[in-house]
């Protein structure tokens, strides 16, 4: 999983790169689509980012368990505490976003609700569906 993440976020950074190309500036549709790639990808980098982040911080926390001050012990126990269950909801969003898209999520779609048989009681509930 983590092979594919490290891909990911160079594909961003590649993108990003593009995105600064003064050329891009005279190809709307090529600017269009990386823009669009790359909103695609930014949720799961910024999610990848921080879990890096967290991963050191766990790190560094862990060696301060060797401390000789009690105190010192006990907020990085906390501190370890947090970021395991951080690092543990950042890989469930990361699991989930790796996920492949459906191809029709982007599509716009057009839902007609009527009442139907029921008479004046599914017009009530179709007219709560509408002011919702």
């Amino acid at each position: 999983m983590f092979a594919r993440l490290e891909e990911v976020e160079q594909r961003f950074e590649m993108l990003d790169q593009r995105l600064s190309d003064p050329a891009l500036g005279s190809k709307p549709q090529e600017f269009r689509a990386i823009s669009k790639e790359r909103s695609d990808l930014l949720e799961l980098v910024e999610a990848f980012r921080r879990y890096k982040l967290v991963i050191n911080e766990y790190a560094e926390n862990k060696a301060l368990l060797e401390d000789k001050d009690p105190e010192m012990k006990a907020m990085a126990r906390e501190e370890m505490t947090r970021l395991g269950a951080e690092r543990e909801v950042l890989e469930q969003i990361m699991r989930k976003l790796l996920l492949p898209k459906d191809p029709n999520d982007d599509k716009n779609i057009l839902l007609e609700i009527r009442a139907g048989a029921g008479g004046e009681e599914a017009a009530l509930f179709v007219g709560e569906l509408f002011k919702d």
